[in-house]
């Protein structure tokens, strides 16, 4: 369903309620007095249904229409959510899903779309929500809804800023860097106290470089980093650094106005946090294990006064692009040597030359089926990825996969490899924004009264960056190349031209293996659930529990499964138990 992206908006707007921020554009801000609700309703006015495309900001929209219709949008890279039922009976929209059920909203929970997202179907673009009824407005996308119907209309296309050019401007790194600073000053217009989650990396320091030039003169900005239990022994993954606080020291010695402080996950509150989360978002997301570490993030920005939580999520979608997209790009337009140093740079990769030539260069450019046998041909034991890895049962799995045929989607562990094409990478990004984590982070601001802003989701930052060539991301041997170019002078070149990158759940081993027992209670607990006991393989998961072993490493047979379907299962339990007001899963 669509809808005309030329029609006006059937008169001015009675109501508007918005979440989130609306920037700009300055002169738009200042017409309407620095209030975002009149923001909106001015560009509505002037621009009808194409207003979001004007604005900047990162918002959630809705506002209910003269005729008595309902218009519901979000910008396009990052919103808080919004989730809406419409049918003869009443309309209801808002960021909470627990306000819908307050307002009588129908709750019939999707059970199949539990199931699609323990088999890493992510069902990309979208509009369906987790219950029966319920839908959720895309990024980038514009809703009209009237009694008994609505329409989703897609205005944003991040595949309209690629350029052509094939050279790298010369003031590239500089234009990047001042609409980094831009964003930084946009995102302090709402924080009167700001902290930044900071890492030993690339993306968070240009982050904190860029709000220290935008700050009063003199003024600190306190910094929090997460780092592994003080009793994890593991040891680093190739190509991987788990803890990255002595990176971040230097940096802070670097710039003196930087507080720094380290922090650790509370593992013993760990399925108590899960719950506070699962009933605060009312939606299963399978990334709450990947993300535990935040809540000690969230509470010491809290405990230390700040009113918001700097985040840099989406650099990796504007000026911290990886580019390996460049590696079929570059075999395709025959810029051999080019190509030959990225391979043998690759940061954690050990094979031969040829064989990463084989594997990152032509394989993404054979059918599937071809690219599936091959590689399980040369790893037998990943012949089934969904099967090693998720906590699915047999039969859960082939039925999901049936179904999964028949929407056109599937499991993003089905095809492990890079994009053939900078448009299909571009995209793939693109849906990966809009997802969970949107119900997730707005979960933590609700628990912790501490809001988050990303400082790299600015929209002139990304389409500015979606329009340099490849060789701005991946050349001279070197990935992430503009990145590493804007920390020139801004960080110690140790960590600037580190390739290392950081594992956020780095003592797995440790935090699953505490609660080992307490797990294997949960499982049995679950053989008498009607849903769970039919898809999840419970046998297997107590066994990788009970058969633990006294060290975790990062073999992705033995290791991957206890990492990512152990957790996953038991989030879904829980999920479930609080959707159907249970105590004992």
């Amino acid at each position: 369903m669509t809808v005309d992206h030329g029609m006006a908006v059937p008169g001015a707007a009675l109501d508007i309620a918005i979440l989130g921020t609306i920037d700009g554009p300055d002169w738009l801000i200042e017409q309407a007095n620095d209030n975002p609700r009149q923001a909106y309703a001015l560009a509505l006015n002037r621009w009808g249904d194409q207003a979001d495309a004007h604005l900047l900001g990162n918002y959630a929209a809705i506002a209910r229409l003269v005729d008595g219709s309902w218009r519901l949008s979000r910008s396009p890279w990052d919103a808080p959510p919004l989730h809406f039922a419409s049918n003869d009976r009443h309309f209801a929209a808002s960021p909470l899903l627990r306000l819908l059920f307050a307002a009588g909203v129908e709750k019939v929970l999707d059970y199949d779309k539990i199931v699609d997202q323990l088999a890493y179907d992510f069902r990309d673009g979208e509009a369906h929500s987790w219950y029966r009824g319920i839908h959720s407005v895309p990024l980038g996308s514009v809703v009209h809804c009237a009694p008994g119907k609505w329409s989703v209309g897609r205005w944003y296309d991040p595949a309209q800023f690629l350029s052509d050019h094939t050279e790298a401007p010369p003031d590239a790194a500089d234009q990047t860097y001042a609409l980094l600073c831009e964003a930084a000053g946009k995102a302090l217009r709402i924080s009167q106290r700001p902290a930044i989650a900071l890492s030993g990396g690339l993306d968070s320091p240009l982050a904190a470089c860029a709000l220290l030039d935008a700050m009063v003169p003199g003024a600190s900005l306190p910094s929090i980093t997460f780092t592994p239990s003080p009793d994890w022994q593991g040891a680093d993954a190739p190509g991987t650094m788990s803890d990255e606080s002595g990176y971040v020291r230097s940096f802070a010695r670097l710039h003196t106005r930087i507080e720094p402080h380290f922090v650790v996950r509370d593992t013993a509150r760990t399925g108590e946090t899960n719950r506070e989360m699962l009933r605060a978002m009312q939606v299963f997301a399978p990334g709450l294990a990947n993300v535990e570490a935040f809540h000690a993030v969230f509470a010491k920005a809290k405990g230390l006064g700040r009113d918001t939580l700097m985040v840099a999520d989406l650099a990796n979608q504007s000026f911290s692009q990886d580019g390996r997209w460049a590696y079929v790009e570059y075999a395709r337009s025959g810029r051999w040597a080019e190509l030959a140093r990225l391979l043998d740079n690759r940061p954690g990769d050990s094979r031969s030359l040829a064989r990463k030539l084989l594997a990152l260069s032509i394989l993404p450019q054979l059918p599937h089926p071809v690219r599936s046998g091959l590689r399980s041909l040369v790893h037998p034991k990943r012949r089934d990825m969904v099967a090693l890895l998720t906590p699915l049962s047999k039969q859960a799995a082939a039925t999901q996969a049936e179904r999964a045929r028949e929407r056109g989607s599937g499991s993003d562990w089905a095809d492990q490899t890079f994009s053939p094409d900078r448009v299909a990478a571009l995209r793939h990004d693109h849906f990966a924004a809009d997802s969970e984590k949107a119900d997730v982070m707005l979960a933590f601001e609700q628990l912790y009264r501490v809001n988050r802003r990303d400082v790299t989701a600015y929209r002139p930052l990304i389409e500015y960056c979606i329009g340099l060539p490849t060789e701005s991301f991946a050349s001279e041997g070197m990935e992430r190349k503009l990145a590493r170019g804007l920390g020139k002078g801004r960080m110690p070149d140790a960590q600037r031209l580190n390739t290392d990158y950081g594992r956020h759940n780095a003592d797995w081993h440790q935090a699953i293996g505490c609660k080992r027992e307490e797990y294997r209670t949960a499982l049995n607990t679950m053989r008498s659930h009607d849903f769970l006991s039919q898809v999840l393989d419970i046998d297997r998961l107590d066994r990788m529990l009970r058969e633990w072993p006294e060290q975790g490493g990062h073999d992705i047979e033995q290791d991957w499964p206890r990492m990512l379907a152990i957790p996953r299962a038991i989030l879904a339990a829980q999920f479930v138990a609080v959707i159907e007001g249970r105590n004992d899963l």
